[in-house]
This record gives C-alpha cells, structure tokens and sequence, in this order.
C-alpha cells in the first residue's frame, strides 16, 4: 500500500482520452495524509493534459483506518455493472487490505465494510469516528456555504454586504477553513485560486469583528517578537481586551514568564491609582498563573508521552513498523528527548545506548524522508545547495520534477522570505529559480 492503478479517462471537456494514476486503498496509517485527502475530495482527482481540466473520478476505493477499525468503501452507483461485479471488488479491496496485515490484526470488521454510494455519507463516517456531531457537520457545512458564496460574489460590494449580514458567522473556525483551503490550493498547486483565498482573508480582516481582533492579535504578537522582553510582555498582557490573546501571549511568552516578570506585575498592581484597577490587575495577575501552569504541565505530559515512546521503540522487536503506525507523534518534542537521550548516553560513556539511539534517529530521519513529496525533497536539497554548478547538477538529475507548479511554489516561498526579512535565503532560491525556469523551458 499504497494501491496505484492507470485509469482510462475520457475528458468530459475536450473529449481526449488519457490515463491517470488513481489510488484503490487509502490506508491512514500508512499515509497520514489520506484522511485530510478524503475529507477534502481530493482524493482520485484528474488533470487533463490537452485542455486542463481539472476534476475529481467516481472511482471506488476502500478507506482503512486500523487504529478506529474503519473499513468504509466508497461504492458509486455506476461502479460495476451489476451488483456481483460491485461485490467482487469490494471483496479485493478487502483481500488486499487483510493480507497486508499482520495475523494479529486481521480483524473482523475487515469482512464486513461499510459500503457509502456518496463521499459525502462516507466522510460523515470518518467524521463521527472522531467524535464529530451531526449538528457539528451540518455547522461545518454552512461555513463552506458561506466562504462559496463570498468568493462567487461579483463586486467588493457585494462581498462588503455579505461579510456584514454575516459578521456573527465568521469565527475562529471560519478563519481555520479560509486557511485549510489556502494551504489545500498552494498544495495543489491552484495559484489563481490561493490568490483568491488570500484577497478574501484580507477583506475578512479588515471588515468582520474576528478579522480584527485577529489581526489586533497578530500585531500584539508582532509586538512582542520584535522586543521579546519581560516589561513588553506585560505592557500588552495588560493592553489585552480578550482571554484568547491573553492566553497566546503567555504561550508565546512563556519563557519570559518568571520570578522577575511577576515581581514586575506586583509593583504595577502596588502602583495602581484605584482599587478598581488594583482588583483588574490582581485577577490579571492570576490568569496569567492558571495559563501557566496548564501550559507548563500540558508540556510535561507531551514530553512524558514521547519519553515512553521512545522507550518503545528501543524494546521493540520491529521498531519501524511501531513508528510508522505512530508517525504523527515523530514531532519537534520527541526528537528534543531523543536528542537529550543521546546527548546523556555520550556524557555517560555508555557506547551501546548511544548505537540504539543513533539507530532509531536514522530510520526516524528515512521515514521522515519518505513522507515528503519528491518535489519538496527536491527544493530543500536545491536550498542546501552550495553552489551553481550543484543546482544545476540536481535540476538535470531530477528533470521529471522540475514543473511549472515547482516554480509557482518557488516564487510564493521567494515572496514569503522576502517578507520576514530572511534576505540570503530569498537570494539563494531566486538563483535556483532562475535555474528552474530554464530547466522547465
């Protein structure tokens, strides 16, 4: 797994026939990123290579996910001609599935799929497992209903009045799809659409309620990026209208958040001219301790889970196998612990732990590896690059991926660069650029 097959694809466009690449199972634990795919209709999607066309096949294909036992089908009506035919590949796909798994996990919901003519049906499946309501998805649905009918608006009148008639609507959680969406596009490569996206996020910003606290609370943060000092913290913990900025202001501020800062607070809430705001300053006083407090054990929990799985993978007759199903937990944390651990053993003189240790941080960077697509492996070795003739080197060598999207991508992570100041870098990937256009041409 992943199962790959050649379509045939008539365009429904121009009418040219192609082939595309089509996945039959999707297992989430081998691929991560099925369940975001699924969820999001991109699974099987189709470019025609005469006109362009872009759109989504009616192909079945089984959804695996071992750790919730979920075997769900996704079965159109005009899959097979007969129900024999829909029964027999049904009976594949869970064949397939059952013989990729160990005896132990050959389980008995694989014999019984759940079997959804319509996406939709199948991913409210997914979505229930995950403790998702019906009323949660139908509230869900009205969001993207929403984000359509603001980016099919035909004026900036048009869209001023609908962000207007629906400020209460556009939450947190309208803004968290806004940027799904944008990350979705830049993924796959719809610069137009990534375009209209972010004009949208702009005008959202600007005109709804959240937009603006957003974008106050951006400006706090920005604030405290650029002078990261105990007294800057305060001043805008003390500015702060909303526990939610509070709260990421303490998050992002966490290390300064010590015996000296509330020293500091004391001698403020002291020096305040009335009991009122003596009383606001003492309550601030207090949320700031509960925020840190939940953080900081939060913290510990996280580097207690990884602790653990460490120590799993070092007792573990098939560690790769064990860190391919928990891959989502190979984060910044468990690297910090394997890291620390290393470091230990090398201190202690301890050769053996360090050889385990090392071992298990080299297959974790290979599967690491694995999980980035070609073209991603591909920019950040042509980053590393030291020079021309490497890039050059590695753009002939990897020709195939060289593509106008790759460019595309280029240009937004340039543009992005620029922006935050990181000038050397933008320096270097405007070369490889350079580089990449001629490739492509």
């Amino acid at each position: 797994m992943p199962q790959i097959m050649l379509a045939h694809v008539t365009c429904p466009n121009c009418r040219n026939p192609f082939q595309t690449p089509v996945e039959q199972i999707l297992d989430v634990r081998a691929d991560p990123s099925a369940k975001m795919r699924v969820l999001n209709g991109l699974v099987n999607m189709a470019v025609c290579p005469h006109c362009g066309m872009r759109g989504a096949l009616r192909i079945p294909f089984l959804y695996h996910d071992p750790d919730k036992e979920l075997a769900l089908v996704y079965m159109p009506v005009e899959a097979g001609r007969n129900d024999l035919e829909r029964q027999q590949a049904i009976g594949k796909f869970t064949s397939t599935v059952m013989n990729s798994l160990p005896p132990e996990e050959r389980k008995a919901y694989l014999l019984q799929p759940q079997v959804f003519l319509t996406l939709e049906n199948l991913t409210n499946k997914i979505l229930e497992a995950d403790g998702v309501t019906p009323e949660m998805i139908e509230e869900q649905k009205a969001r993207v209903e929403l984000l359509q009918r603001m980016l099919d608006a035909t004026s900036d009148e048009a869209l001023e009045a609908i962000i207007r008639e629906n400020d209460a609507s556009i939450d947190a959680d309208f803004f968290r799809l806004l940027t799904m969406n944008v990350e979705i596009a830049q993924a796959t490569g719809r610069a137009t659409d990534v375009q209209r996206f972010l004009a949208l996020r702009d005008k959202l910003l600007e005109l709804s309620s959240e937009g603006q606290a957003a974008r106050a609370r951006r400006e706090m943060l920005e604030a405290l990026r650029a002078e990261p000092t105990r007294d800057k913290l305060l001043d805008l913990l003390i500015q702060a209208s909303d526990e939610r900025t509070r709260e990421l202001l303490v998050t992002f501020g966490r290390p300064l958040i010590d015996y000296p800062f509330f020293q500091a607070l004391t001698a403020r809430i002291e020096a305040a001219p009335d009991a009122a705001e003596r009383e606001r300053l003492k309550a601030l006083r207090k949320e700031i301790l509960a925020i840190r407090d939940r953080l900081d054990e939060a913290t510990r929990a996280l580097y207690e889970a990884r602790a653990a799985l460490l120590r799993d993978l070092m007792l573990s007759d098939d560690p790769e196998r064990l860190a391919r199903r928990r891959f989502l937990e190979l984060d910044d944390a468990f690297f910090n612990v394997l890291a620390a651990n290393l470091e230990e053993a090398r201190t202690a003189g301890d050769e053996q732990t360090v050889q385990a240790l090392q071992s298990v941080w080299n297959m974790i960077l290979r599967l690491t590896e694995e999980a980035i697509p070609p073209e991603l492996r591909l920019f950040n070795r042509l980053m590393a690059a030291e020079d021309e003739a490497e890039i050059e080197k590695l753009l002939e060598a990897n020709r195939d991926l060289v593509t106008d999207r790759l460019v595309r991508f280029m240009e937004e992570t340039e543009a992005n660069l620029r922006e935050e100041g990181a000038l050397e870098s933008a320096d270097h990937l405007a070369l490889v650029m350079e580089k990449a256009k001629e490739t492509v041409a």
